[in-house]
């Protein structure tokens, strides 16, 4: 089920100082790379446009430039998109990475799966590969967080953990449970949400939405109706 709501990004034309922001870049060659970062600063270039001055991701080149690229953050409303190029530079706190709109800022407003907030267990088991630099017999290693996911649809869920979260991109077994059933299944990271009251949400992606897709949309619509009845 799609569903569509209005544009209204005048408020948000950017992210906050120190806000967490996901950056997608797409290099001439090789494959589309997600990651995370956090803005330091806001410029000003130009007749008023606006330079975001954020920290170059672990593990980037910070000398890289990037002509096609773009950032997303999350706002009380949803989340915005901004299509940018990036560029290094040095400030006094340090080496950065300068993103230039390319774009006007949108509002990502296409739900694919119709969701609902709800709070059920979930568990979420991934692993890393050992550092490229470490001993030789060094094994990849494996690791389990236990949350609630928050918000749910078919085809993704909001979890709300607390300890170590995996990585932006990072594959994980996502298990959801249900009336007394464990729903287990592949998902991707597809970026992190900082919570007004604290804490991180990890919102997730699941690799096939038709895997458990009756059982959920069943508890979704259910949890709606339910918050819909009069009272």
């Amino acid at each position: 089920m799609s569903t569509s709501r209005p544009v209204t990004v005048a408020a948000e034309l950017h992210p906050a100082l120190l806000q967490p922001v996901g950056l997608r870049l797409r290099p001439t060659t090789g494959d589309t790379l997600d990651v995370e970062t956090r803005v330091l600063d806001v410029e000003p270039y130009g007749d008023g446009g606006t330079t975001l001055v954020v920290a170059c991701p672990d593990g980037l080149d910070p000398d890289e430039h990037h002509f096609d690229a773009s950032v997303s953050w999350t706002y009380p409303l949803g989340r915005m998109e901004c299509a940018v190029s990036t560029r290094p530079a040095v400030r006094h706190y340090g080496r950065v990475w300068l993103l230039r709109p390319s774009a006007a800022p949108t509002r990502l407003q296409q739900r694919a799966f119709f969701r609902a907030r709800v709070a059920v267990p979930v568990a979420l088991v991934w692993t890393t590969e050992p550092a490229e630099d470490g001993p030789a017999e060094d094994e990849p290693e494996k690791h389990a967080l236990l949350g609630v996911a928050v918000d749910l649809s078919e085809g993704g869920a909001l979890a709300a953990a607390q300890g170590d979260i995996p990585p932006v991109g990072a594959d994980v077994e996502a298990t959801v449970r249900i009336d007394g059933d464990n729903l287990a299944q592949p998902a991707r990271v597809v970026r992190h949400v900082q919570f007004a009251g604290g804490g991180t949400g990890v919102a997730l992606s699941f690799a096939d939405p038709t895997a458990h897709g009756d059982r959920i949309r069943r508890l979704v619509f259910e949890t709606e109706r339910r918050r819909q009845r009069p009272r």
